[in-house]
């Protein structure tokens, strides 16, 4: 990341407080002793309009929002927080490969229906939006924007929302964060 252990260091971007990126960034700082001070943007583009001119000297976003700026050179990435390298950037580590071994934060989406919606409705939207899923123009298409297409049930999906609202719960309870 650059930045020296058990120091204050320049601001870290992200695209607003409580985001992925910011807690990310204080679960970082924690591990690695590291005393991040936060600015939060109102969106990616004026983070990224920021980031470019230097006016913030790290910035975290999704591949989506970066990728542009890395390719022409205007930003240099360090690292992607998610468990596995990033198909479009294939050069660039985790950060559990730059030294904290389990570090990960993936920007997720899910498709959700209300509490109430009988149980053969679910199924057959679940079918639907997996077979959409494995359709290669969707898959491409999401592929291109950074996003990792998963799939899979609604069971599935409920273990894995209820484990990222634990961690992250703990995470904004432990650094006190507050929306702004």
């Amino acid at each position: 990341m650059g930045a020296a252990k058990g120091k204050k260091n320049g601001g870290d971007g992200s695209i607003g407080s409580g985001s992925l990126g910011h807690v990310a960034m204080a679960l970082l700082g924690k591990s690695g002793d590291i005393d991040w001070q936060h600015v939060p943007y109102k969106g990616g583009g004026p983070l990224m309009n920021d980031a470019v001119a230097g006016h913030v000297p790290l910035s975290i976003g999704s591949v989506f929002v970066t990728k542009p700026h890395i390719d022409n050179k205007r930003l240099r990435p360090l690292v992607v927080t998610t468990s596995k390298r990033a198909l479009n950037l294939p050069d660039v580590p985790t950060v559990a490969e730059s030294g904290y071994p389990g570090f990960e934060a993936p920007a997720w989406w899910a498709i959700l229906a209300p509490a109430k919606t009988p149980p053969e409705i679910i199924k057959r939207m679940n079918e639907e939006l997996n077979k959409a899923l494995r359709s290669s123009d969707v898959a491409k298409k999401l592929e291109s924007q950074g996003i990792d297409v998963v799939g899979g049930t609604p069971q599935a999906a409920r273990v894995f929302i209820e484990r990222q609202i634990d961690i992250w719960a703990k995470v904004v309870k432990d650094n006190n964060i507050r929306p702004d």
